[in-house]
C-alpha cells in the first residue's frame, strides 16, 4: 500500500497543548484497518489492545504532513530541565535533561544519564503525578534547548535525534 491509501491522523490533546505540528501522537487507517505509530522503535503497527484516542482528538492531516512530522522526530517528545546546585541543597552542581515520548503502548519517560544514554526514568511521571512541589526545578524546555544543554554538559551532539 502506498501512503496515498491511507488517512491519516495526529493525535492532538489541548490539554497537553499539543498542536498538529507537535501532535503526540499519529495513526493511520486503510479501510477498516487502524495503526498506530510507535513511539518504541518508529514503525506502524496494527491496533490491538491498545485503546483509540478518542475521535475528537483526531485531526486529519496530509502525507505530506506525515512526512514532515516524521523528518524530526523530536516534534513527539516533551522535554525538562532540571538544574541542580548546592546552594538548593543538591549534593552536586548539574544539569539534567528528561524526555518524554507518548505511545500506545505506555508513555515513555527517559533523563540523559551520567553514561551519555537516555535512560528510564520516574521524575517526570513523580512530577505530573504529584505537583511542582516535589520537583520545583523541573521546567518545560524545547527539543533545541535540550539538544544544547547535553551539548554543553555533557559534550554529546545529536542526543535528541531519534
Amino acid at each position: 500500500m502506498s501512503s496515498g491509501d491511507y488517512e491519516y491522523f495526529a493525535r492532538v490533546s489541548t490539554a497537553r497543548e499539543d498542536s498538529v505540528d507537535r501532535p503526540s501522537g499519529l495513526w493511520r487507517r486503510c479501510g477498516d484497518g487502524l495503526e498506530y505509530l510507535s513511539m518504541v522503535d518508529w514503525s506502524w503497527r496494527r491496533r490491538t489492545t491498545e485503546s483509540v484516542p478518542h475521535p475528537e482528538l483526531l485531526v486529519p492531516v496530509s502525507p505530506e504532513q506525515v512526512e514532515v512530522l516524521l523528518a524530526d522526530r523530536r516534534r513527539f517528545a516533551r522535554y525538562w530541565v532540571e538544574r541542580l546546585s548546592p546552594e538548593k541543597g543538591d549534593l552536586n552542581e548539574d544539569t539534567l535533561v528528561y524526555r518524554q515520548l507518548p505511545s500506545p503502548e505506555g508513555v515513555i519517560d527517559e533523563g540523559f544519564g551520567r553514561t551519555n544514554t537516555w535512560v528510564p526514568t520516574p521524575t517526570i511521571r513523580d512530577f505530573q503525578a504529584n505537583g511542582p512541589h516535589d520537583h520545583p526545578d523541573l521546567e518545560p524546555i524545547d527539543g533545541e534547548t535540550a539538544e544544547r544543554l547535553i551539548r554543553e554538559t555533557r559534550g554529546i551532539s545529536g542526543a535528541t535525534e531519534m
